[in-house]
């Protein structure tokens, strides 16, 4: 059975959209005129082995932040006892997102198929990483579904909470700053220079911070679009060397060298590596082959190159703790807690421990970060503006000293 996506009219003439379940395209036709409509245009949702289902696939995702939900409702009816058929069925009718009802659809057919539920979300791979895939094979090879969709939503959950809040503590710095530096350049270009004519008129020698102020100005009447060229020439540059492993590899290891900024994305990576090992771990994947999916979604290229490498030595039959020590980029405590796990048997729940402890550190640096830099911002803003203030003071003090 698959899903097909079709376009028809009814018996007034108004077209209506949909997705229906079949095992062809004929008897998708022939479902559809059963429900008294005219099928315009039946295509399948996923076909097999077309580069133009590969490239259908490949755009087909949740709508942005969806995914956590759909995992937790689905482990919601799972764990209440629903078969996964009807539990995707429901999912879909209540779904509002024609993407949304794209995915559940073909997901019911297919397991309606005989198809595991991880073998149908591996054909969105968009929509499902692998670390979700994998894990429901494993949650379905183990009959433990319910409970690692419920840990697989927890941590969506909190990879979205920790991105939001990373997101929202340099939001209102960054547009703070924006805005000052737009206006300041505005009042540079515009109204500065229709003072300093009111200077040149009256014959004095100028304060230096006034001869600063109007050879900033000059510059950027003169040659601020050069430097909005050359800035943003350099975010392409930029942006394209991030592209080659090497110069990506030298900017996050400088990343992590930073005094603030570095510890976090340390804690931050490390968090996001440990809840996604424990996770696998488990729901009884093997250990290398969990550590490899693991260091996938770490984004740190040093970071996930430490991964790597701690793999390969698990691999070769160092300890998970040793090959962590070996690597020297995870924190002491990380370690220390990994080799008590280790040696209690409880691996998968000292990782999921050392994960909330620095989830909740991520946290609280990000507060910290934010309580720290919005009053920075409001103080650049302000010495900004008293700069230039000063600078068109002065003369005016110095022009009525001389006049008095």
């Amino acid at each position: 059975m698959e899903a097909f996506e079709y376009t028809s009219l009814d018996s007034t003439g108004r077209t209506k959209k949909g997705i229906i379940q079949a095992d062809s395209a004929k008897q998708a036709r022939q479902l559809i005129r059963a429900q008294q409509l005219t099928p315009i245009d039946v295509q399948q949702v996923i076909e097999r082995g077309s580069q133009q289902s590969d490239a259908r696939q490949f755009r087909i995702r949740f709508k942005k932040n969806e995914l956590p939900l759909i995992i937790r409702q689905l482990a919601t009816l799972v764990e209440a006892g629903l078969p996964i058929d009807e539990a995707l069925l429901t999912l879909q009718e209540q779904s509002d997102h024609r993407n949304t009802e794209r995915i559940l659809s073909t997901l019911h057919a297919k397991v309606m198929e005989g198809q595991s539920l991880a073998y149908a979300m591996r054909l969105f791979p968009k929509a499902f990483d692998e670390l979700v895939a994998t894990s429901v094979e494993a949650g379905e090879q183990a009959g433990q579904l319910a409970e690692v969709l419920l840990q697989l939503a927890d941590y969506l959950e909190t990879r979205e909470t920790l991105g939001k809040k990373s997101l929202s503590a340099l939001i209102y710095p960054m547009i703070l700053i924006v805005t000052a530096i737009a206006v300041v350049a505005g009042l540079m270009v515009y109204i500065v220079p229709k003072v300093i004519d009111v200077f040149a008129s009256a014959n004095v020698a100028l304060p230096l911070m006034t001869q600063v102020l109007i050879a900033i100005s000059d510059f950027l009447s003169g040659y601020g679009w050069l430097l909005l060229l050359g800035l943003a020439v350099l975010l392409l540059a930029f942006f394209t060397a991030l592209q080659k492993p090497e110069f990506k590899l030298a900017w996050h290891r400088w990343v992590l060298k930073l005094p603030v900024f570095g510890a976090l994305t340390r804690t931050a990576q490390s968090a996001r590596f440990t809840r996604t090992l424990g996770i696998l771990t488990h729901s009884a994947v093997p250990i290398v082959s969990a550590l490899s999916l693991a260091s996938q979604v770490v984004r740190n290229a040093v970071m996930k190159q430490a991964c790597q490498q701690v793999a390969a030595a698990v691999r070769e039959g160092a300890s998970l703790a040793g090959a962590m020590r070996s690597v020297d980029e995870f924190p002491s405590l990380t370690i220390k807690l990994v080799h008590s796990g280790e040696q209690s048997g409880r691996l998968s729940d000292m990782l999921n421990r050392i994960a909330m402890v620095q989830e909740r550190d991520v946290e609280s640096k990000l507060t910290t970060l934010t309580n720290a830099i919005q009053p920075l911002a409001i103080l650049f803003v302000g010495l900004m503006v008293l700069f230039i203030v000063l600078a068109m003071l002065l003369p005016i003090f110095q022009i009525n000293t001389l006049l008095n």
